[in-house]
């Protein structure tokens, strides 16, 4: 499993892993948001959140495309 794993990533194009940071940037991103702000206050910050996923669906879609996946 690791040296196909190894392989898998040795054979990715560059642009498909430039895209698949920005995807775990971003999902980071929404997980800190998600930890700091109060439950309360998750309506108030909707907006944030509504960025931050559509970035990161934005960077999925084009990491799905550069792998040809799509």
């Amino acid at each position: 499993m690791k040296n196909q794993l190894l392989k898998a990533i040795a054979e990715m194009p560059s642009s498909a892993a430039y895209y698949m940071g920005q995807r775990d940037g971003y999902a980071c991103k929404i997980k800190d948001v998600l930890n700091v702000i109060p439950v309360e206050s998750v309506r108030a910050n909707d907006s944030v959140l509504k960025e931050l996923y559509w970035w990161l669906d934005m960077y999925n879609d084009s990491f799905a495309r550069e792998m040809g996946w799509v």
